[in-house]
C-alpha cells in the first residue's frame, strides 16, 4: 500500500469521503452476506425439523404400521407375591396352573470366624491380633492361639468358569486367597471388621456350584511349577499376564486343555517375557556403564569429575552444583542415568539389539531364559506342560488346612451353621415349577415358556397360582393415542413454519445497526427472520400435504368395505386454524371432543383385526411417502426431507461472491486514496508555484 496524504493540502477529510465512496460500493456485497447468512439459519432450522421428522417417521410412525404393535397381550396373577407375570406377543391366550417348588439360587459361603493372625515389626516384636487383608496365609492362628497353615498347601477353587488355584508361600496373603476366588470368576471379599470371608457365585443355577478344596504338594509338584514359571520367563510378565498365564496352567491341571493346547497359548506371553527380560538386560548393561563414569566407587555415593560435567552439560550450573551436598548430587545423577538410559534405549541400535535378543536369546547370559532362542522356549514350555500335566494329576488332600480360613471343604452342597462362628453355605440351585401339569426347570427364577415370562418370588406350598393371558387391549389404545400426539405436534410445527408471518423488511443486521442495539433487541430482530424462513416453502408444503392427505385418506379393509380414521374416531376439528391435527372422539385428554361417545375404544374391544387393519393400512401409505421424499436425490441427500445439497452448493457460491467483492471493494479503496494523493501532490505543486511567484513579486 502507498502513502496516503489525507487533505494535507486540500484541507479535505478524504478518509470520511473515501468511507462515504466505499459505503455505497459495499451494498452489494452486503446484499450477499444477509443472503448468506439467512441460509445458514434456514439450513439449520431445516436440519432441526429434519431430525424431528425423520425420527417420528423411524420410530413412532414405524411401529404404527406394524402388525405386531396390535399383538400385546396382558398377563395377570392370582398371587403376586408368588408369581409375577408379562406376555409377549407370541403368548398364548388362556389360563395356566402353576406351583413353585423352588426358586433359583446363586451358592453362597460365609466363612467362620477367623481367630486372628500374628505379626512381627521391624524390630522382632510379635503380636497376635485380627487378620486384615495383608496377613500372611502362614501366621494366621487357630483355636489354640497357634500357628499352622503350611506353605505348599495349594488352594483349589473350583467353578463354571474353570480352575483358579493357589500355592501358598511363605508371602501368600489373606488379599491374595481373594483374588484367587475372583479369578475363579466369583464374587468375594474378606470383611476385617466381621473378621470373615463371603464368596458366592454371583448368578444363579445349580450349574453354578463352586468347590474349594485344598492340597499338599509335593517336592516334585512344586518343583514343576517352578520349573513352568521359569520356561515361561513368569517373573518377567506384569501382573496381567501373569495371572493369565497361570490360569492358562489351572485349565491345564483340571483337564480342561491339552499341554499341547498350553504349548501355543503360552507362545505370545514367553515371548512377551523374553523381550521384557532382555530390555532389562540391556537397561542394566548401559546404567552400570554410565554408573562407572559418573561414580569414584563401586557404592556409587561419590560423584566424579566425568559426573559433574555430565551435569553440566545438561544444564545445571556450577553454581548450582557447588550448593548441594553429595546425597543431592548423587540423585541429580541417578535422575540423569535414567534419562539417557532411556533415550539410548529408544535408539535404532539398541531396538535392533531388542528384537535379536527376544529370537536369536544372548549368547553368554547366565540367565538360562535370556539365553534361550525362541525355538528353544517353545521346546522347553511343551516340556514343561507335559511334565506338569502328569504331576499334577494326584495331589494329597489338605482340607484341614482351610480352618485357618474360617472354612472345611467346600463341595456345593448346603451347610448349616453349627455354632456362632461356623461356616454357612446356600446351595446353588435351579428354579422347579409345575406349569399345567409339566415340570419346567430354570437357573433363574425368570422363566419364559412360550412367550410368557414368570417372575418367581417365592414357593407356593403346594398350592396353585393362576396366571391368564388376555389380549392388552388398552396398551393398544395407549399406543395409537401416543402415535396421534406426536403427529399432532410434527404437523403442527410444520404449519407453524409454513403459515409463518411475513418479515419483510427485516435484513440481516450490520455491525454498525448491531451496535445501536440492545442484545434483546438484535435476538427478537433476528427471531423474526428466522420464523419467516419456511414462510410458503415449496418442499415444507409438500410434506404437510404428505401428513394430512395420506391420514385423510380411505383404505379398503379385507370385508371390502372402505374405512378412514374418521371409521374408527378420529377426526380433525371443524377449527380450519388447526391445519389438519387430529383428535381421538371420547378421549378424556382431547378438550375439543372430550366428552363424545369413545369409538376408537369400543372397535378395539369388539373387532381389534378391523383396527390393526385401518391403521396400518393409513399409516403404510404416508410411511412409503415419506420414504420416497428423503431417497437420494441430485438435490438432496439420503434421509433427507429438503434440498441439502443445493442449499451448500447455494452458500459456496455466496461465500465465493463476498471473496471476490472483498478484493474489488480493496482494489476501489486503493483507487480512490491514489486518484486523492494524485490531487493533494498536484495541489502541493501548485501551492510551491505560486509561493515563488508571490516572492517574485515581493
Amino acid at each position: 500500500m502507498g502513502i496516503r496524504l489525507s487533505g494535507l493540502n486540500s484541507g479535505m477529510d478524504t478518509d470520511s469521503i473515501v468511507k462515504a465512496l466505499m459505503s455505497a460500493q459495499s451494498m452489494k456485497k452486503t446484499k450477499i452476506e444477509s443472503k448468506k447468512t439467512k441460509l445458514e439459519w434456514k439450513k439449520d432450522i431445516w436440519g432441526e425439523l429434519n431430525t424431528k421428522i425423520y425420527d417420528f417417521y423411524r420410530n413412532s410412525l414405524a411401529k404404527i404400521k406394524s402388525k405386531g404393535t396390535y399383538k400385546t397381550k396382558a398377563a395377570t396373577s392370582s398371587d403376586t407375591s408368588k408369581i409375577t407375570a408379562t406376555a409377549g406377543a407370541s403368548a398364548s391366550e388362556g389360563t395356566y396352573k402353576i406351583k413353585v417348588l423352588s426358586t433359583a439360587s446363586a451358592q453362597y459361603v460365609t466363612s467362620g470366624k477367623l481367630k486372628g493372625a500374628e505379626t512381627t515389626d521391624e524390630n522382632g516384636v510379635t503380636t497376635t491380633g485380627k487378620a486384615t487383608a495383608s496377613s500372611k496365609l502362614v501366621d494366621l492362628l487357630d483355636a489354640s492361639g497357634n500357628k499352622g497353615f503350611q506353605a505348599g498347601t495349594q488352594i483349589s477353587i473350583q467353578s463354571a468358569s474353570g480352575l483358579s488355584t493357589l500355592v501358598v508361600d511363605e508371602d501368600t496373603t489373606v488379599r491374595d486367597f481373594v483374588a484367587a476366588a475372583q479369578n475363579a470368576g466369583l464374587t468375594a471379599s474378606f470383611d476385617e471388621g466381621q473378621q470373615r470371608f463371603f464368596i458366592g457365585s454371583g448368578t444363579s443355577g445349580a450349574d453354578q456350584k463352586f468347590t474349594i478344596t485344598a492340597g499338599t504338594l509335593s517336592q516334585g509338584q512344586l518343583d514343576a511349577i517352578a520349573d513352568w514359571k521359569e520356561a515361561v520367563g513368569y517373573d518377567y510378565l506384569n501382573a496381567t499376564d501373569k495371572t493369565a498365564v497361570s490360569k492358562i496352567f489351572d485349565q491345564l491341571q483340571s483337564g480342561a486343555v491339552t499341554y499341547e493346547d498350553v504349548s501355543k497359548q503360552l507362545n505370545e506371553y514367553t515371548n512377551s517375557a523374553s523381550k521384557a527380560a532382555v530390555t532389562a538386560y540391556y537397561e542394566k548393561q548401559l546404567t552400570e556403564g554410565y554408573q562407572a563414569q559418573y561414580f569414584t566407587d563401586g557404592n556409587h555415593d561419590t560423584v566424579s569429575a566425568a559426573g559433574k560435567q555430565a551435569l553440566l552439560d545438561a544444564g545445571y550450573t556450577e553454581e548450582t552444583y557447588n550448593t548441594w551436598v553429595e546425597e543431592d548430587r548423587v540423585a541429580a545423577i541417578g535422575k540423569l542415568i535414567s534419562k539417557k538410559v532411556k533415550e539410548d534405549m529408544a535408539t535404532d541400535t539398541y531396538k535392533q539389539r531388542v528384537e535379536d535378543g527376544v529370537t536369536n536369546g544372548i549368547s553368554g547370559a547366565s540367565d538360562s531364559f535370556l539365553a534361550s532362542s525362541e525355538a528353544q522356549r517353545e521346546a522347553a514350555v511343551e516340556t514343561e506342560a507335559r511334565n506338569y500335566n502328569g504331576i499334577m494329576s494326584n495331589i494329597t488332600s489338605a482340607n484341614g488346612q482351610l480352618s485357618y480360613l474360617g472354612l472345611s471343604e467346600v463341595t456345593g452342597d448346603k451347610v448349616d451353621e453349627v455354632n456362632g462362628d461356623g461356616m454357612v453355605v446356600q446351595k446353588a440351585g435351579d428354579a422347579t415349577i409345575t406349569l399345567n401339569g409339566a415340570t419346567l426347570t430354570s437357573s433363574s427364577s425368570s422363566i419364559t415358556v412360550n412367550g410368557l415370562t414368570l417372575n418367581l418370588l417365592n414357593t407356593t406350598d403346594g398350592e396353585e397360582v393362576t396366571v391368564s393371558v388376555t389380549k392388552d387391549n388398552s396398551a393398544v389404545y395407549d399406543t395409537i393415542k401416543d402415535f396421534i400426539s406426536e403427529y399432532n405436534s410434527i404437523l403442527k410445527e410444520m404449519n407453524t413454519k409454513y403459515n409463518a408471518e411475513s418479515a419483510r423488511g427485516y435484513d440481516v443486521l450490520t455491525s454498525d445497526q448491531k451496535e445501536a442495539m440492545s442484545e434483546d433487541e438484535i435476538e427478537q430482530w433476528n427471531d423474526k427472520i428466522k420464523s419467516s424462513l419456511l414462510r410458503r416453502d415449496n418442499t415444507l408444503g409438500s410434506l404437510v400435504t404428505s401428513f394430512r392427505n395420506n391420514m385423510m385418506s380411505a383404505y379398503e379393509a379385507s370385508d371390502g368395505k372402505r374405512y378412514s380414521l374418521a371409521s374408527l374416531g378420529i377426526m380433525t376439528s371443524t377449527d380450519y386454524k388447526e391445519g389438519g391435527l387430529l383428535h381421538i372422539k371420547g378421549d378424556e385428554d382431547d378438550t375439543v371432543y372430550g366428552d363424545e361417545k369413545n369409538i376408537l375404544e369400543k372397535m378395539i374391544n369388539e373387532d381389534p383385526d378391523l383396527v390393526m387393519e385401518i391403521m396400518t393400512g393409513i399409516t403404510e401409505n404416508l410411511y412409503s411417502d415419506l420414504q420416497n421424499k428423503m431417497s437420494t436425490t441430485p438435490l438432496s441427500s439420503a434421509l433427507t426431507f429438503y434440498n441439502d445439497k443445493e442449499m451448500a452448493s447455494q452458500l459456496s457460491d455466496y461465500k465465493k461472491s463476498i471473496s471476490e467483492w472483498e478484493v474489488k471493494l480493496a482494489e476501489l479503496e486503493n483507487r480512490y486514496y491514489s486518484q486523492f494523493t494524485a490531487m493533494e501532490k498536484a495541489m502541493a505543486k501548485l501551492n510551491s508555484q505560486q509561493n515563488y511567484f508571490a516572492s517574485m513579486l515581493g
